[in-house]
C-alpha cells in the first residue's frame, strides 16, 4: 500500500489497519476514473465489479474493507467501505447489481453488453478465458 494512502486511512480510521485495502479507481484511464469517482461521490454508483484475475495474489475485497477512491489524476477523493461481496458467474449477475453499478442506462442489458466487452478485453490482456461462467466479484460500496 502506498504510504500516502496508508496515512489517509490511518487518519480517518485509526486502529483499523486490518480493514485497509488497496486504493481503487474506476475504469482504465483518467477520464473513466474521474467519471467513476463523480458517480460514486454523487451516490449514483454504489457497486463495482472485478474479475478474479485482477487479484493474482488472491487477496480480494472483503466486507468491511476500506479503500481510498482515486480520481483520474490519482488524487484521493473519498474513502469507501465494502458492504457486500458476491462472487457469481458473469451470466448470473442480476438487474439489482446492474442498477447499483450506476453506469450506462443502469439496465442488465447495458451491463452485460458493456461489461462483457470490458471483461473479454481484460481476459485477453491477462491471457485468460472469458465466458458467461467466468466468476465476477460484485462489490457494493458506501
Amino acid at each position: 500500500m502506498d504510504a500516502e494512502i496508508g496515512r489517509l486511512l490511518e487518519r480517518a480510521f485509526p486502529g483499523q489497519e486490518h480493514r485497509y485495502f488497496e486504493a481503487i479507481s474506476i475504469g482504465n484511464g483518467p477520464a473513466m476514473a474521474d467519471a467513476g469517482a463523480a458517480a460514486i461521490l454523487s451516490g449514483v454508483k454504489t457497486a463495482t465489479s472485478s474479475a478474479l484475475w485482477d487479484f493474482p495474489d488472491g487477496a480480494i475485497p472483503f466486507v468491511g474493507a476500506l479503500s481510498v477512491l482515486l480520481d483520474g489524476q490519482r488524487r484521493a477523493r473519498a474513502i469507501v467501505e465494502t458492504e457486500r461481496i458476491d462472487i457469481v458467474p458473469f451470466g448470473s449477475v442480476g438487474a439489482a447489481f446492474a442498477r447499483a453499478y450506476g453506469e450506462g442506462d443502469q439496465t442488465l442489458d447495458w451491463w452485460r453488453t458493456a461489461m462483457g466487452a470490458w471483461y473479454r478485453a481484460s481476459a485477453a490482456r491477462h491471457g485468460a478465458a472469458f465466458s458467461d461462467e467466468t466468476p465476477i466479484i460484485c462489490e457494493w460500496i458506501v
